[in-house]
């Protein structure tokens, strides 16, 4: 027998879709492959129904059997290869309880498409259906309804409300009533696709330019699946969000037609280690208020280069001298007039050696003092009164460290964003995974309108591999304060810079 080659396997999670079948494969089980594929997931099926429908007309809604239906779960519980799942039409009542009752169904991340029709049934609001979806919504983690889904969903636990068209408060009341995390889709805002998330945490506006062409059949199904597939890709629910967005707006800016007229979304293939990507998709604006979303700061005045982060005024005394270009005081054992002053002898070394200076977190005393920036984590935004930062003509920079992280980032156009942790450090406890140095290529690709600052765990071995991803800035706070000659280490990290 012939020796067969080796071949590589490749290893693929997976997310089980429970929806229905449209037999143009515009929409349900069918799109769901589709949208899942594009993040390199595969998609397993349980079908509810067969729908008999095209681009135009609905003409019949053909539950299979409800024998038949336990029997697919059955099959696909014996291996049970699912951590998400995704659900989208359920028929009846006797679907959602076999489903929930089902042991597949146990210690699962659930994503709930509210299906009440389908978008070619104009008779759409069963009452059977609504009745599975009243069951089944409080056993789901994420439910992704559109406004008028939402209020028709809102009446099912309280028929005196009237229809909502506040977007947020319509999310709020529904995450109260069912105890789901809720995503309300798109379309609120004049010419542009506006989502807004809300859960017993956060809630958060995702927006979009909207596109307008008709290509848009089973946009709802597409939406739940990419959530469910960056979720058990293990992406937090918020970046889960903002990945789903981003895949959109590829598939919206990519459609593709059968004919003149039928036809819908296309999608770009999601791959971190692929920083072109970006070249196809983009970040959805990510804020909480309209104020976040409407602020403009003054640009850094010069390159940046070496960015140590130190405590105390007399770190600039020492570094200053070597030709350090910015540095950030980093001040979690001061408070008072002992704080201010310290940051006074910081503002007046930085002037004399021309470097800028960004406080960390104490904004107030920043603008009082004089500060060329702020640098904020994303903890300290929603607290912090951003415009008076900008009006006060201080530059800004903000952390992050993840997707949903750099999407409010962007949003608020700071003078610059640093990303981390590129590796492991001990300076702080961070439940972030290291990115390494191709998670850092992968941003440079997409922020090529702000200057971006590497930072966590960069040390002498790893400076020059994090310096050729295109970065503006590398932060480093133990490799020199810790370090046996700080003054050399920082002087040699300059040289290095600037060769």
């Amino acid at each position: 027998m012939t020796n067969m080659p080796n071949i590589d396997v490749e290893i693929k999670t997976a997310v089980l879709s429970i929806s229905a079948h449209d037999p143009l494969g515009m929409a349900g089980i069918a799109m769901d492959q589709r949208a899942l594929t594009s993040l390199g997931v595969h998609c397993g099926s349980c079908i509810t129904a067969n729908t008999a429908q095209n681009q135009t007309d609905f003409f019949s809604l053909n539950p299979v059997n409800l024998d038949v239906f336990i029997s697919q779960l059955d099959a696909l519980y014996q291996q049970d290869l699912f951590s998400v799942i995704k659900i989208g039409l359920i028929h009846d009542i006797e679907q959602a309880q076999a489903l929930v009752n089902h042991p597949i169904f146990s210690n699962k991340t659930i994503i709930l498409d509210p299906v009440l029709g389908a978008s070619s049934d104009q008779n759409k609001y069963s009452q059977s259906r609504l009745s599975a979806l009243r069951f089944l919504i409080q056993h789901v983690h994420v439910v992704t309804p559109n406004v008028e889904e939402a209020n028709i969903l809102i009446t099912l636990f309280d028929d005196s409300v009237s229809y909502m068209d506040d977007s947020l408060a319509l999310a709020k009341l529904l995450h109260q009533s069912t105890n789901s995390a809720v995503l309300l889709k798109g379309g609120h805002g004049k010419y542009k696709a506006q989502d807004v998330y809300c859960d017993s945490e956060r809630y958060f506006y995702l927006e979009h330019d909207e596109f307008q062409h008709g290509f848009n059949r089973g946009t709802g199904c597409a939406m739940a699946s990419l959530i469910a597939g960056a979720i058990a890709l293990g992406h937090s629910i918020s970046d889960a969000m903002v990945i789903a967005k981003m895949q959109m707006h590829g598939g919206w800016q990519h459609p593709f037609s059968i004919d003149e007229k039928t036809g819908t979304l296309g999608f770009v293939d999601f791959n971190q280690t692929k920083p072109q990507h970006f070249q196809n998709t983009q970040l959805p604006r990510v804020y909480v208020s309209d104020k976040q979303n409407n602020l403009q700061f003054l640009p850094c005045s010069t390159e940046l280069g070496l960015y140590p982060i130190v405590d105390r005024a007399s770190w600039l005394a020492r570094l200053l001298p070597l030709g350090v270009k910015v540095i950030q005081l980093r001040v979690k054992d001061l408070s008072g007039e002992c704080l201010k002053n310290e940051i006074m002898q910081c503002v007046k070394l930085a002037n004399e050696f021309g470097c800028q200076l960004y406080i960390n977190d104490h904004w107030q005393l920043a603008i009082v003092c004089g500060a060329y920036g702020v640098h904020l984590g994303q903890e300290d935004i929603d607290a912090a009164d951003l415009a008076a930062i900008a009006n006060a003509g201080l530059r800004l920079g903000l952390s992050s460290h993840c997707f949903y992280e750099v999407a409010r980032a962007k949003t608020i156009k700071p003078s610059y964003i640093a990303f981390g942790p590129v590796y492991a450090t001990q300076t702080k406890d961070m439940p972030w995974v290291p990115k390494g140095a191709n998670g850092l290529a992968y941003w440079r690709v997409q922020l090529t309108d702000f200057p971006l600052v590497a930072i966590g765990g960069i040390n002498e071995e790893r400076f020059e591999k994090v310096k050729a991803q295109g970065v503006d800035a590398i932060a480093m706070i133990s490799a020199i304060t810790e370090a046996d000659n700080p003054e050399q280490v920082c002087a040699d990290f300059i040289t290095r810079w600037d060769a």
